[in-house]
């Protein structure tokens, strides 16, 4: 969505902020995230660099904040594909569309989906960041929690990194177009997608 410029001293605190995040939407979607500079982003929210660099210092906080932001974004993703399912739906069909929910985000936002992962662009000390990233594992929990009922501590963890990994991998090839033929056309990406949330189902009960 493109960010509305507005003149000097218009914006709210709240709304400067969420200009200034959508202002770096639009640039790592343009350029990608070494294009980013809070003075572009001021630029862009119709404010001075001065009135922008209280609310992220500088441009690895004002990344850092775009990437928290999309953690919690890809956490809901994975909730509303599991709110979506027809009432009564079993434990398994929950973990499929949680990968289905994570697939989803990374295919409608590929350059935000890259940038959420790069750790040398953020800082990964900021407890903001921490928690979105940590909680975005949480929907996976929850429906691996549910698949595998009375699994040990050592085959949960392997459980929820074998499916993490999977579904994780699928989408950085598909967003980076590593993958040569094996994911293209479209219709096949999709066709992969859902026979390995099948696999990956099955393998984790």
């Amino acid at each position: 969505m493109a960010v509305i410029l507005k003149q000097h001293g218009q914006h709210h605190h709240g709304a400067l902020r969420r200009a200034l995040l959508d202002a770096v939407a639009e640039i790592v979607l343009e350029k990608g995230p070494d294009a980013v500079s809070l003075r572009e982003c001021a630029r862009r929210a119709g404010v001075s660099h001065s009135a922008a660099a209280p609310h992220f210092g500088d441009k690895r906080g004002l990344l850092t904040a775009f990437a928290t932001e999309r953690s919690a974004r890809l956490a809901a993703a994975m909730r509303d594909a599991v709110a979506a399912l027809p009432e009564g739906a079993d434990a398994k069909a929950r973990l499929y569309a949680t990968g289905q929910g994570y697939i989803a985000f990374a295919r409608q936002n590929p350059a935000h989906f890259r940038m959420m992962f790069r750790t040398d662009q953020v800082d990964t000390t900021d407890p903001e960041w921490r928690a979105a990233v940590n909680a975005s594992w949480r929907p996976l929990q929850v429906a691996m929690d549910a698949v595998a009922m009375g699994a040990d501590a050592r085959a949960m963890r392997a459980r929820l990194v074998f499916a993490w990994s999977a579904v994780h991998g699928f989408c950085t090839l598909r967003a980076e177009g590593a993958s040569g033929s094996l994911l293209r056309p479209e219709a096949q990406a999709e066709e992969v997608a859902a026979d390995m949330l099948a696999l990956l189902v099955e393998a984790c009960g």
